[in-house]
């Protein structure tokens, strides 16, 4: 996991294109660990410039801290919904 000096870097990098400092904790992931953990890395970067792509995913979580709901794509260009995202939600309910 990467150490909180890495992450505080990665963040004032984030934050040199003028628009503002980063507010709020950030999670990065520079040595891959998270997205490997739940395998999640895009085999299809693997050697590539940028190695440690993950495929795009989508998790709500419950009161329980439960995953309610997934969607994990193949396709960077697909995404769910706003309308499928707040249907896991009205789910919990």
């Amino acid at each position: 996991m990467d150490k909180p000096e890495e992450s505080r870097d990665f963040a004032e990098k984030l934050a040199a294109d003028k628009k503002g400092a980063i507010a709020f904790p950030l999670l990065s992931d520079l040595d891959h660990a998270v997205i490997d953990g739940y395998g999640l890395r895009d085999p299809a970067y693997t050697g590539k410039q940028f190695e440690g792509i993950p495929h795009p995913s989508v998790y709500v979580i419950d009161k329980g801290g439960r995953v309610a709901w997934a969607k994990v794509e193949d396709d960077f260009t697909r995404r769910p919904t706003n309308l499928e995202i707040r249907a896991s939600l009205d789910g919990l309910r």
